[in-house]
């Protein structure tokens, strides 16, 4: 069963991370167990990676340097840098979407993810990411939750 019904990315926006990474966010807990679940399952098989654009971290104003943030590192939150390629990729979503240059790179997050696996995006803002996430390579293998 491991790996079955979940995800192997987990892409994680705004609040999405603003929630993990600081402890008096009113939806930490729910981040905690969100991401514990999934991090469970990794152990039982399931290869998990959790990711969020660097773009977001800016906006959610999340260092890595701070030690409040050391949530991040205990579930090996990793970085999607924005090149040029990627950048290109979210403009093309954006106008596609009329979305948000940092709802973009969520968006590209997840079809780089969603390459060569399952995908799920944690936001507080499900209609934008849907909307998004419906013009993305692979966009059956990506799934919009909310937070």
């Amino acid at each position: 069963m491991a790996g079955a019904g979940w995800p192997a990315a987990l892409v994680l926006d705004n609040e999405a991370l603003q929630a993990l990474a600081d402890r008096h966010h009113a939806k930490h807990r729910v981040m905690l167990e969100k991401i514990a679940a999934v991090k469970y399952e990794s152990r039982r098989g399931a290869s998990v990676r959790v990711v969020t654009p660097t773009a977001v971290r800016v906006e959610a104003l999340v260092s890595r340097q701070a030690a409040e943030t050391a949530t991040l590192g205990r579930f090996n939150v990793q970085d999607v840098p924005l090149d040029g390629t990627r950048a290109d990729r979210c403009v093309a979503l954006a106008a596609a979407a009329t979305a948000t240059a940092v709802d973009a790179t969520v968006a590209e997050a997840a079809e780089s993810q969603a390459r060569t696996r399952r995908v799920s995006v944690y936001t507080s803002d499900v209609a934008d990411l849907t909307r998004l996430v419906g013009h993305v390579d692979n966009a059956p293998r990506v799934r919009v939750w909310p937070i």
